[in-house]
């Protein structure tokens, strides 16, 4: 935004935006290190960097995210398009492999790092622009894979120095609990994404949650009129009929981003899925005990076995758990140091499987990895055959914050200065044939003094400086660092 001259004809200063953060040479630095370092790990184990468009169709992260990533979005309208800054990269990998990978042979193993913008509170290690590194393993079902990218994720901290605290989860035991009930898309959706509110004991207003799901806006209320008399209507006629009243109320069911018959079988499904007060309070309350169970594996897993038979649910989540671990105990992994979590979410709707979240061993509180299994995703963003996949994701910024740091820091910069006038273009000589043989070379250009040179070497804590003369030939001097660097770097 344009700044009008003050008073004194200066212009005014331009702030940065909240929520954003500009990153200096020495944390930059950090950070490229620590983010080189992950995908190195990655790259270990096969797994190939790709990058996707920081710009993507509004409508790639409105299918399957879930309400609070959908408010969070960057959005907005240009030129007649929907677009949103990315919020997240799962979703732009599979609309990548949708586009273009599909004849890939799979397993396809996939890494990525890049910003990601989301408009959340800022907090420590999480601005609203920050960048994520993370990996993809499409094609692969097994509990190998879930296992891989446990294994993984835990393997690139210990790389750092970073003791991870690991929680897992298998949604799949909410899926099949909802798949029970008579519930509307938009109960489950809401059920699904109050599990991590739950689970982290934040406020839940379910009385207000209840009165919207069951009374519903205008559409709904329809719905549930047409509900009503939906076994009046012959079976051949009920796409005729729905399309019918949906034109008659004025929806428009041409030009978006679904077709009218797809528009039609939604409407269908929601007249024949009608969700009541006693359907969501059971969901919520299962949803509750599950996020009271939460500890060792051995601890957890009969506690948990119990509530499935009460319930008369599937034990395959559980046995599914049950082999991740053992799977992880063959890594080499301590799985009672782990924590089992049953109530975990994660918040996001494609999830269907495995979950799990890591945190910093120093600070419970703040998370560090997230990921998990959504064999669904892939399809919804039209994938012509199903593809089972998990994938995880660091956030660099706040791993760079539990990275242990040294008292001391290493420089290998040199500074070349020449000893007067005349012996510039000799400098400049020197200075590329110490880069061409591998050293980090800065070349003085202001034409300091040597004595001036020295100080600006020692504050900026160079290793050395190299002083040339007009014949090509050059003095060499060790430095350390000036006294109030020496005090900053130890402490004091």
């Amino acid at each position: 935004m344009y700044e009008r001259p003050g008073s004194s004809g200066r212009r005014l200063q331009l702030e940065r935006l909240r929520g954003m953060a500009d990153i200096g040479p020495p944390d930059f630095a950090v950070r490229e290190a620590v983010r080189a370092l992950l995908l190195e790990r990655m790259n270990r184990h096969g797994y190939r960097q790709v990058d996707t468009p920081l710009i993507e169709p509004t409508e790639l992260f409105l299918r399957k995210s879930g309400g609070e990533r959908i408010a969070q979005m960057y959005a907005f309208r240009y030129r007649e398009r929907d677009i949103a800054l990315r919020p997240e990269h799962t979703a732009s990998l599979l609309r990548m492999y949708v586009d273009s990978l599909q004849a890939e042979p799979l397993p396809l193993r996939l890494s990525y790092a890049g910003p990601v913008f989301r408009y959340e509170k800022p907090q420590a290690g999480r601005t609203r622009q920050f960048t994520e590194v993370g990996c993809e393993l499409l094609g692969a079902d097994g509990p190998i894979a879930d296992a891989e990218m446990m294994h993984l994720a835990l393997d690139g901290l210990v790389s750092l120095g970073v003791q991870g605290h690991l929680v897992l989860g298998h949604v799949g035991l909410v899926l099949d609990f909802l798949d029970r009930l008579p519930l509307r898309q938009r109960a489950r959706d809401w059920l699904i994404w109050s599990m991590e509110r739950v689970r982290k004991k934040r406020t839940v207003d379910l009385e207000q949650e209840i009165a919207g799901l069951v009374s519903g806006d205008r559409l709904s209320s329809l719905f549930d009129e047409m509900g009503a008399t939906l076994s009046q209507v012959p079976a051949d006629q009920l796409e005729s009929w729905v399309l019918a009243v949906l034109q008659e109320i004025g929806i428009d069911t041409q030009g978006g981003t679904r077709t009218s018959e797809e528009i039609v079988a939604g409407v269908i499904a929601k007249m024949s899925r009608h969700s009541d007060e006693t359907h969501v309070r059971r969901a919520f309350e299962f949803i509750q005990q599950l996020a009271q169970i939460h500890g060792s594996p051995s601890d957890v897993i009969p506690e948990l076995r119990a509530l499935v038979r009460r319930n008369n649910l599937a034990d395959e989540p559980i046995d599914r758990i049950e082999r991740v671990l053992e799977l992880l105990t063959a890594f080499g992994h301590d799985v009672e140091a782990f924590e089992l979590s049953p109530g975990l979410g994660r918040g996001l709707h494609y999830y269907t499987g495995m979950l799990f979240e890591i945190y910093d061993g120093a600070d419970n509180q703040v998370q560090l990895v997230g990921g998990g299994r959504y064999d669904d995703l892939a399809q919804t963003l039209g994938a012509r055959q199903p593809l089972p996949a998990c994938g995880f994701t660091y956030g660099l910024e706040r791993i760079v914050d539990a990275v242990p740091r040294t008292t001391e820091t290493r420089n290998d910069v040199v500074l070349v200065a020449a000893a007067g006038p005349t012996s510039a273009q000799a400098a400049i000589r020197v200075a590329e044939q110490l880069r061409a043989a591998g050293q980090i070379i800065e070349l003085d250009v202001r034409g300091r003094s040597v004595s001036s040179n020295r100080r600006y070497a020692q504050r900026a804590g160079m290793s050395a400086l190299i002083v040339v003369n007009s014949d090509g030939t050059y003095n060499s001097e060790a430095l350390r660092p000036s006294e109030h660097i020496a005090k900053e770097t130890s402490g004091e």
